[in-house]
């Protein structure tokens, strides 16, 4: 017969029939996350661990340490590359490193997959001289958006002493490490993973799950409000206008003033830290909100919301008073009232179509709400 079905009941799908599929579906090649390439010393590179895809062709690197052989007079030009050759059986794919006066073009066959193809990709470029590697630019393609080097989906904790709220199911990063919260926590409160976190998906897993849902806030207009450049070094890798935002050492950074590609970053003078993530997010929702709707009766009953929106509780200051909302049966936000202060907390996105309730204590004389708020 001239045609069969690859993927059917007992078929063998093959490398090939998934490359061709992906290659197809990718929107190019090029690293998924990581791959972050940095000077660890004078003749070593260290390059992070990462996911990527050419040609459809799904790869990961391990975290290693990369030397380089430096030369025994003068400078000459450097590069760290992949090198994807599919008609080597034995290792069709590597890290390799080039070292000239003139670096050679990356080979990029069409029909890879087809013909046993090679391809490749710059990860970075740099100087060699004969006693150090400088003037390091990261180059990684990313198959997201070429321009973008990370997506940060969470405040970075820089001590395990919480600086803001945190409610059930928020994230934040603490040592480098990505965390989902298990219990309410609370600003001046210590972060301990097994008790209040706990290591949440990857960031790649995150992205899938939720880039899609965040851009639909407002028709995929929140570009530099979620997606931020990765610098190896405080030497600008593009040019930055005022405020358009970068990553240096897993901090959040917002241009002060305009940066030329290649110029000094002076964290204080044309950058300062920028404001979390989940604070722009909030930030821009409030600006875009509706009118509220009183949603604090619904105890034995469910409130389904109409639309993508925001929910906000709040109790007055009464130690041993509560509102906490439930979504989909499950906790979302809890407002604890503390003797001698107002304390509100608010949630994360709802979505259109959650099923939402509510349950508070039953003290007398409290001030509660319960409020949900339609994006517009």
């Amino acid at each position: 017969m001239g045609i069969r079905l690859v993927t059917f009941y007992n078929s063998t799908v093959t490398p090939q029939d998934d490359a061709l599929i992906y290659e197809n579906a990718l929107p190019a090649s090029g690293m998924i996350y990581g791959g972050n390439v940095t000077i660890k010393n004078a003749n070593t590179l260290h390059i992070s661990a990462g996911h990527g895809a050419l040609c459809g062709r799904k790869f990961t690197i391990e975290e290693d340490d990369i030397p380089i052989i430096l030369t025994s007079s003068g400078t000459l030009n450097g590069r760290l590359y992949i090198h994807m050759d599919l008609s080597d059986t034995g290792q069709p794919i590597s890290l390799e490193v080039e070292r000239a006066n003139v670096l050679t073009p990356v080979v990029q066959q069409s029909n890879v997959n087809i013909n046993d193809g090679i391809y490749e990709i710059n990860l970075a470029t740099f100087t060699i001289s004969t006693s150090t590697v400088s003037d390091l630019n990261y180059v990684a393609p990313f198959i997201r958006d070429l321009d973008a080097r990370e997506v940060i989906i969470a405040p970075v904790e820089p001590t395990n002493i919480a600086s803001s709220n945190y409610a059930i199911g928020r994230r934040l990063i603490l040592n480098k490490v990505l965390y989902r919260v298990t219990a309410a926590i609370t600003a001046g409160q210590t972060i301990t993973p097994g008790t209040n976190v706990t290591e949440s998906n990857s960031v790649e897993e995150q992205i899938e799950a939720n880039l899609s849902s965040i851009n639909s806030i407002n028709n995929n207009k929140l570009n530099q409000t979620v997606i931020a450049t990765r610098q190896s070094n405080l030497v600008a890798s593009k040019a930055y206008v005022i405020g358009e935002q970068f990553v240096y050492n897993n901090v959040l950074y917002r241009a002060t003033a305009a940066i030329a590609k290649n110029a000094t970053i002076t964290i204080g003078g044309n950058a300062t830290t920028a404001d979390s993530i989940s604070t722009q997010i909030s930030n821009f929702a409030k600006s875009t909100l509706g009118t509220g709707v009183n949603i604090l009766g619904y105890t034995s009953t469910e409130y389904t919301a109409p639309s993508d929106g925001y929910v906000k509780a709040g109790c007055s200051a009464t130690s041993g008073a509560f509102v906490t909302i439930y979504m989909n049966g499950e906790s979302l936000i809890r407002a604890n009232g503390v003797s001698g202060a107002q304390m509100s907390l608010e949630s994360l996105f709802v979505r259109k179509g959650a099923k939402l309730k509510v349950a508070y204590d039953g003290l007398t004389g409290i001030t509660r709400s319960a409020t949900y708020y339609p994006l517009q």
